[in-house]
């Protein structure tokens, strides 16, 4: 099919336009083909390079960008404008599909829910996300994709909420327990071995695979990245950095500048989280090893 802008416009000027932005312009029209089944038009289909002077007062547009190399500091910019439009518009504003080895380039300057990020999307993923993109504000609650991003927020929220106010109000924490180390450890093992014997997707809690890989780096004093993180949630990694966008949205995680990569951040528990992640720890041990 591989329709471009000029074919469509007179028949679909009332559909959501769409600008499209990647390096490869093959890959660029198959994308076009898809945002246009979905419902959409592609009001502009060009190189990255040229993001920055098209996007000028373009606040507001629904984008797609399609990112197969590091373009450096033009990419920087380009995924600084993105990040903070999302914040002004206030819906899902961009869609940015990404390999996994720019995971951390892209996570570094995005950090706002209205962009999402799929990694190599497979299936109907690419679908269900063109469909948001293009829903008119505010989201349809009929459409089961956006259905399931509100559930996602609800859960991360309900999480959050049993927070304590702050973290004076958990109980004193000691850093760097051994004891909270290992146990943490036999957790993850235990996890991991439970794959083996059962399928993976049966019992996929992202959440909490989440929380306790950041409590043992935390333990451990090392640092994750958003890539490797998205390795410990054992899920998807576009599902995994839907889940830590909103864990972060909803102050459980923090962000946290790589001081060697200004490319690059680390996830990181917040303090009351931690906080609370260590009561939890002080009373499994206290039923994996009771006293006397």
């Amino acid at each position: 099919m591989n329709a471009q802008p000029a074919d469509i416009l007179y028949d679909r000027s009332c559909a959501p336009a769409v600008l499209l932005f990647g390096d490869d312009a093959a890959r660029r029209g198959r994308l076009a083909d898809r945002i246009i089944l979905s419902g959409g038009r592609v009001s502009a289909s060009e190189p990255i390079d040229t993001a920055a002077d098209r996007l000028d007062g373009q606040a507001g547009a629904r984008i797609v960008v399609d990112l197969r190399e590091d373009g450096g500091a033009a990419l920087d910019g380009l995924l600084m404008w993105l990040d903070a439009q999302a914040g002004r518009v206030g819906r899902l504003s961009t869609l940015i599909l990404t390999p996994p080895g720019l995971i951390d380039v892209v996570t570094a300057r995005i950090a706002d829910i209205g962009v999402r990020i799929l990694v190599d999307p497979e299936g109907g993923e690419l679908e269900a996300a063109l469909e948001d993109l293009l829903a008119p504000p505010p989201p349809l609650t009929s459409d089961s994709s956006r259905e399931e991003e509100q559930r996602l927020s609800d859960e991360v929220g309900l999480i959050a909420r049993r927070l304590p106010p702050s973290a004076q109000e958990a109980e004193p924490m000691v850093e760097g327990s051994a004891a909270d180390a290992r146990l943490v450890q036999a957790m993850l093992r235990l996890r991991r071995l439970r794959g083996q014997h059962f399928v993976p997707s049966l019992f996929a809690d992202p959440a909490w695979d989440i929380l306790l890989d950041l409590m043992g780096a935390r333990l451990g004093r090392r640092s994750v990245s958003a890539s490797s993180l998205c390795i410990a949630a054992a899920v998807p990694a576009t599902t995994a950095l839907r889940w830590i966008a909103h864990m972060t949205k909803q102050e459980l995680l923090v962000r946290r500048p790589d001081p060697r990569d200004g490319r690059r951040v680390f996830i990181a528990l917040s303090e009351q989280a931690a906080a609370v992640m260590h009561n939890y720890l002080a009373a499994a041990r206290r039923i994996v090893a009771p006293a006397g």
